[in-house]
């Protein structure tokens, strides 16, 4: 105080004493009781007698911060005590304190005589007499600079209030100048009193993943009740995400992305089921490890880092459990970045700081934290940024009308994606501008997905038309028949679509859509869910807010990349949901509108000429002077490396234009880089597995990349040098060479938002691998990425991964899928045993069942590869280890069986090629080769999930192989002759056993017997 300087007393931190401790050294000391230690303050008076009043106000109440030592059982704390000596109370004065001390012998506490201290480095000693006159002199000096310094704080701290709303929007948007759906958010928050409860539009409008909230009330009257008005929320405990099932099923399970999760942290007032509220202590011994455990979920399994944002919002007291929310996120996150602390309370701010500091330090604390700011004002300043604000949805009706939906009833029929009349009428274009309307335009000319908020600027001439091919009047026309024929004799038609990939056929699909979506009710088919749910959620679509279902419009559903089963399942329920209803069979009440890729759309054509539609990549003539007009407007815009896709369409991917451009970016590549070997992993992958993709996340692990924050410069003046400007992403585009970026594309998934990469098209992915083969084969390049740990590894994305790989060695194809053959292997071992050799085909496969795991179908692939190459005995050993594992599957019994008959064709036909007598002894062999095949046909015909083309398969097998077997006896010598064929039956009929076979085919009379 004397020194007009702030300071800090520290209980529980080593001084210089002469211990084996050094100085500053934290060892806390054990407190039972924090009271004493406020009641400690009561001695002030005594200490300062005549002027204890400014002491007081000098002299802060005790923080107690915990001290974390995993050796040591027992809890030990620091304490720590500020002193503020504010200018208006210390001016002019010169403090003088009387020091206590403890009398043992009198067991009394005694006081010095009163003395003036100063401060001298660590040291407090006391101010001599001679001293005395000069300190008292200075004083005046040391009140103009204290009040000097106190000024500029509060300028600077004046300065940083009216930056609060950039500061807000920065860490919020990751430093974009609009907040959209690009990020996900998890809200960690307590109590809501009513007054900010009227202040919570923003978080309306956000794109909240889940909120860990610790209102148990919540439900009931906070946070989650008037959240729910608007949207709907999966309600879930801390114990639900302890999860042992795969992620995939996991994230199905809980429907993760497909509404907001609700997890009350502390239980709930209004449950019944056994999670009520607990205290502190209580909490901590049986919830802290579920918290835990979501975290670590939530962070390394389900989002990605970079795609969400940690939101605190702190509305009412702060407890520990809050806290312990932080460290985990912290720890789970490597550090502060993508976290916000929000608190409208500075003294809940402190007590806040006081124990997040434990993670990290006040200075990063107060980077990430905007304090002081009404929820009010937040609640208007994030609106006003905002791309989007909530609003309800318009559905046509059947009285040429609209209705309105509310969001919360679309979100409830999860499994579809309703495209309103009114879609995207909410998006505020002044929010968004010019900029990133290049962006979306730039995405989709690249080969990504059309967006509907594309084809709205389009209408609104906010950015340029987007082409409609032929195949959109062609399907126009087939639902204005449809929608105006009065001889309908169904209620449920199909409309199919058949696209070469990159021809454009999804972006007709979806135009179809938009353009219907004032005439009919339309939505986008999910095919996570089952095809049960889709035919309920439709049905509650169709019938919404309609009187007399009669008149109903219909619902247009857009299935996308769907398999066959699935399409004939929706249509099959959709059908049931019809007839319970009783509508009349003649009125239409849902198309099916399906969009399919095919590498021959128009042999897919003919099976329906009348409701199938073929995109390919060959232009009509008016088609290619649209496609030539728009490659020129758009080179004025875009960078060529932004729009290579559509210069590819318009060149209808001609291959001499596709092999010089690939050829031109290779000849400068550097062949020893990661980012190179990154471009083969996914050209591979896209080359031979359809819609296959590799994750941001797994791209960023590959190259080694990391998300740095540059830690603030805290000597910059803050009008010269904020902290947002030492905010530094490397990001995963600036880190690709300039092949890469011309190669890739990044995508993000509809439902998830997660990034991820693939080949512009699937013709430069197979171009690449052609053109890069002398460097690197497709073997090799595949032998290098099962080879890679760190990819198999990572675990975010994992599932997806491990699928794509897996299918490249198991995955056939098939012209019933639109395929223009079908392969008896997968592309890429086709591929290998055709162009390379078979022993790598081989040595690939052996390599893959150990990465995966010991994968029966990878060794029923390899059984079948190796008795292709009439390896017989191994590939014995492989169908037998398949069946090891699946010992009930049809398909690996009859692979055992296939080698089998293999091996016995090639015993037979070499038994023939002697031109010698046939004896007994000779076949024996032979015989229990063919016996070991009709068991393992006739096991695979048994099995109880038997499908009609493998059943098929193992009849023949199995008739085959009796037939040459008895054709094959009747030629043994004994046999060969009128009286021989007569002794032949009795010994296949009956127990008759001739003299000469006893001996040499005794163990094969045995398996006859059981086997007849």
């Amino acid at each position: 105080m004397n020194m007009r300087a702030n300071g800090t007393i520290h209980f529980g931190v080593m001084d210089k004493t002469k211990t084996s401790y050094k100085h500053g050294e934290i060892i806390g000391i054990p407190i039972e009781d924090k009271e004493i230690f406020q009641d400690a303050l009561d001695y002030i008076e005594n200490g300062f007698p005549t002027q204890h009043s400014d002491a007081r106000k000098c002299i802060k109440p005790p923080k107690f911060i915990p001290v974390i030592d995993k050796d040591i059982q027992t809890q030990n704390w620091i304490v720590e005590v500020d002193v503020v000596p504010m200018v208006n109370i210390v001016r002019d004065k010169l403090y003088g304190a009387r020091i206590p001390k403890f009398n043992e012998k009198t067991n009394k506490v005694e006081y010095e005589q009163k003395a003036y201290y100063q401060r001298v480095g660590p040291n407090t000693p006391r101010v001599t007499e001679d001293e005395l006159v000069s300190f008292i002199q200075a004083l005046k000096d040391l009140d103009q600079k204290r009040e000097q310094e106190e000024n500029n704080q509060n300028q600077a701290q004046a300065h940083f209030k009216e930056d609060l709303e950039r500061k807000l929007l920065v860490l919020l948007t990751r430093g974009k100048k609009y907040m959209d759906n690009t990020l996900r958010y998890i809200l960690v928050t307590n109590r809501f009193d009513q007054e900010n409860l009227q202040n919570i539009k923003f978080l309306v409008q956000m794109n909240i993943f889940c909120v860990f909230d610790y209102d148990p009330d919540s439900k009931s009257s906070g946070l989650c009740h008037n959240y729910k008005e608007h949207h709907a929320v999966n309600l879930h405990f801390l114990r639900d995400y302890d999860h042992r099932e795969n992620t995939v099923d996991f994230i199905k399970k809980l429907q993760l992305f497909d509404r907001t999760s609700w997890i009350f942290c502390n239980g709930r007032s209004d449950y019944k089921g056994g999670e009520s509220p607990c205290d502190e202590k209580t909490w901590i011994k049986t919830k802290k490890k579920l918290l835990k455990r979501a975290v670590s979920v939530i962070c390394n399994e389900i989002l990605p880092k970079g795609s969400f944002v940690v939101l605190f919002i702190l509305t009412s007291d702060v407890e520990q459990p809050l806290v312990d929310t932080f460290h985990e996120f912290y720890a789970e996150m490597s550090g502060h970045e993508d976290i916000v602390i929000i608190s409208e309370s500075r003294e809940n701010y402190k007590k806040w700081s006081s124990l997040a500091q434990v993670s990290c330090s006040l200075d990063i604390l107060e980077q990430i934290s905007v304090v002081g700011m009404p929820m009010s004002h937040i609640d208007a300043t994030i609106q006003v940024h905002q791309l989007t604000s909530h609003q309800d949805g318009c559905l046509p009706v059947s009285n040429n009308g609209v209705c309105f939906i509310k969001s919360v009833d679309m979100e409830r029929m999860n499994s579809l994606e309703v495209v309103c009349v009114d879609q995207c009428d909410e998006t505020n274009v002044n929010v968004m501008g010019q900029e990133q309307i290049q962006k979306i335009e730039q995405y989709f000319y690249q080969g990504g997905k059309i967006d509907w908020v594309n084809l709205w600027l389009a209408d609104r001439n906010q950015c340029g038309e987007v082409i409609r091919r032929d195949a959109y009047a062609e399907i126009n026309k087939m639902l204005e028949d449809l929608e105006r024929s009065d001889s309908l004799k169904r209620s449920i038609e199909n409309i199919n679509i058949y696209h070469e990939p990159g021809s454009g056929g999804s972006t007709v699909a979806r135009q179809i859509i938009w353009n219907w979506r004032k005439k009919m009710r339309c939505a986008v088919v999910k095919q996570s869910y089952q095809a049960t749910t889709v035919s309920e959620h439709a049905v509650q679509l169709w019938n919404y807010k309609e009187i007399d279902k009669n008149p109903c419009l219909p619902v247009l559903l857009l299935l996308e990349d769907c398999n066959a089963d699935y399409q004939h399942d929706l249509r099959r329920e959709l059908s049931n949901a019809v007839t319970t209803m009783k509508i009349s069979p003649s009125k239409l009440c849902f198309i099916i509108l399906c969009c399919k890729r095919s590498l021959d759309p128009e042999r897919m054509c003919k099976t329906l000429p009348l409701r199938t539609v073929g995109v390919t990549h060959k232009l009509s003539p008016a088609e290619k002077k649209l496609f030539s007009k728009k490659a020129g407007s758009l080179k004025l815009t875009f960078e060529p490396e932004f729009i290579l896709t559509f210069v590819l369409m318009s060149k209808e991917f001609e291959q001499s234009y596709i092999t010089g451009f690939v050829e031109n970016l290779l000849k400068e590549i550097d062949h020893s880089s990661l980012q190179t070997q990154l471009i083969k992993f996914v050209a591979l992958l896209n080359s031979h597995i359809e819609n296959s993709y590799l994750s941001v996340s797994h791209c960023e692990a590959f190259l080694g990349l990391r998300i740095h924050l540059d830690k603030f410069d805290k000597t910059a003046k803050p009008s010269t040098s904020t902290w947002i400007n030492e905010v530094r992403h490397q990001t995963f585009e600036n880190s690709l060479s300039e092949q890469a970026r011309y190669f890739f594309i990044q995508l993000k998934s509809s439902e998830t938002h997660i990034s991820s990469v693939r080949i512009i098209h699937h013709l430069i992915a197979k171009e690449i691998l052609k053109q890069l083969s002398s460097y690197q084969s497709q073997s090799e390049i595949a032998m290098s990425l099962l080879q890679d740990k760190g990819l198999f590894d990572h675990r975010f994305g994992r599932d997806d991964f491990r699928k794509f790989v897996r299918d490249l060695f198991i995955k056939r194809t098939k012209k019933s899928k639109g395929d223009p053959n079908d392969s008896w292997f997968s592309p890429l071992i086709e591929h290998v045993r055709e162009k390379e050799d078979v022993e790598k085909a081989i040595d690939l496969l052996k390599l893959a069942y150990t990465r995966f795991d010991e994968d029966a179908f990878v060794a029923q692939q390899l059984a079948r590869l190796l008795n292709e190459n009439k390896n017989f005995e191994e590939a014995e050993i492989w169908a037998k280890r398949a069946k090891s594992h699946l010992p009930q599957h049809t398909y690996i019994l009859d692979t055992l069986g296939q080698v089998y008959k293999k091996w016995f064709y090639s015993k037979h036909d070499a038994i023939y090629e002697r031109n010698a007598d046939i004896q007994p002894e000779d076949i024996t062999d032979i015989i229990d080769t063919a016996l070991k095949g009709i068991t393992a046909f006739r096991e695979s015909e048994k099995c109880p999930q038997s499908q009609m083309v493998c059943l098929n398969n193992s009849y023949f097998g199995e008739v085959d192989i009796g037939c040459r077997l008895l054709e094959l006896l009747s030629n043994v010598d004994i046999f060969s002759t009128k009286e021989g064929k007569r002794e032949l039956m009795d010994y296949l009929l009956t127990d008759y056993i001739p003299e000469e076979v006893q001996k040499p085919w005794q163990r094969i009379s045995l398996l006859r017997k059981r086997r007849s």
